[in-house]
């Protein structure tokens, strides 16, 4: 288990503030919800609205055009100090905070092969039991890499019960002998 400041789950401290920003602006969720997927749709946008090159006005008129006007002033602050590829990950912070004083904690699962519903019900009571939830939001991917197993983030931890850690480990120990 190691904490996330060592584990491929880390959060920019950019965005871990930007989202205590949003929850001081208390923005409706289905706002935030659309602001970020308008970024994601388009990459380029937050490419644009961080660049050095584009003018400041020029920027806080693409924001005025496109986004709702509940989250206007924060992406021009953004835009204003380049920060802009962080809004994303700072309205994913914000809503998993959000989630988590409802009792429902956010678990990344990266897998090999897609865990079978009984062994994804245990994690999710494990994930419970440990930090005292009422629920667990899952946000899963795929990679072959880990060979089989899983990495399993929650909270700022990570557990590694994948089939590359345990051969590396095994390395390790052999090349130490």
């Amino acid at each position: 288990m190691k904490t996330a400041d060592s584990s491929r789950d880390c959060r920019s401290m950019t965005a871990v503030r930007y989202a205590a920003v949003l929850a001081e602006l208390d923005v409706p969720e289905e706002i935030l919800t659309r602001t970020a997927e308008i970024l994601e749709q388009s990459p380029n946008l937050a490419e644009v609205l961080e660049s050095p090159v584009v003018q400041k006005e020029a920027k806080h008129r693409v924001i005025d055009r496109i986004f709702p006007a509940a989250v206007r002033n924060f992406l021009k602050v953004a835009a204003d100090y380049g920060k802009a590829g962080y809004v994303v990950e700072s309205i994913d912070i914000y809503k998993e905070r959000v989630a988590r004083k409802a009792g429902i904690v956010t678990a990344r699962l990266v897998y090999a092969e897609p865990p079978a519903g009984e062994r994804l019900a245990k994690m999710e009571q494990f994930i419970c039991r440990k930090y005292k939830a009422s629920g667990v939001h899952w946000k899963m991917k795929e990679d072959k890499s880990l060979i089989g197993g899983f990495l399993l983030y929650v909270d700022g931890r990570e557990y590694d019960y994948s089939v590359r850690s345990r051969f590396e480990r095994l390395e390790q120990k052999l090349t130490w002998r």
